[in-house]
């Protein structure tokens, strides 16, 4: 798959997951991971891909695998969109790769945005399997995995 189709795919995954719109930029999306590596024990600060196209593909490997996403992945992937279907600047790629990313997240977090005096500050809320101990830890580790490594302190 070319990288535009990547790329137009996990647009398209992200939209169908029903994502609530919970970041307002791309700056605010590389913040929110940073805080969820912070959460987890980890340093904090924004977050983006190295190489976004390549974190797209392991994303979308990613979404095909996890089983709240793969059915709809796979439908995805079953007719990919192409270009008269949506549109997406490959310059764009890290926007659409991050906002992907906190769509999946979504899928197993509550995220808590709030903006107050300038700043910015999120929460993670977990009730979607709330049994599983070290759930941001892991998904942190799943999303230093798909970025290409974890923020440098």
């Amino acid at each position: 798959m070319d990288d535009r189709s990547v790329l137009l795919s996990l647009q398209e995954v992200t939209e169908a997951i029903n994502a609530d719109r919970v970041v307002a930029d791309e700056q605010e999306a590389a913040e929110l991971l940073g805080a969820l590596f912070s959460s987890a024990g980890g340093p904090g600060g924004p977050v983006a891909p190295a190489d976004p196209v390549a974190a797209g593909r392991r994303l979308l490997d990613h979404v095909l695998r996890d089983e709240d996403t793969a059915g709809i992945a796979r439908e995805v992937l079953a007719d990919p969109p192409t270009d008269d279907q949506m549109s997406v600047e490959v310059a764009a790629s890290t926007a659409v790769v991050l906002g992907a990313l906190v769509g999946w997240l979504q899928t197993k977090v509550d995220i808590k945005v709030s903006r107050k005096d300038g700043k910015t500050e999120f929460s993670f809320h977990v009730v979607k399997n709330a049994a599983s101990p070290g759930l941001l830890k892991r998904l942190a580790d799943v999303v230093a995995g798909i970025i290409g490594g974890p923020p440098q302190p």
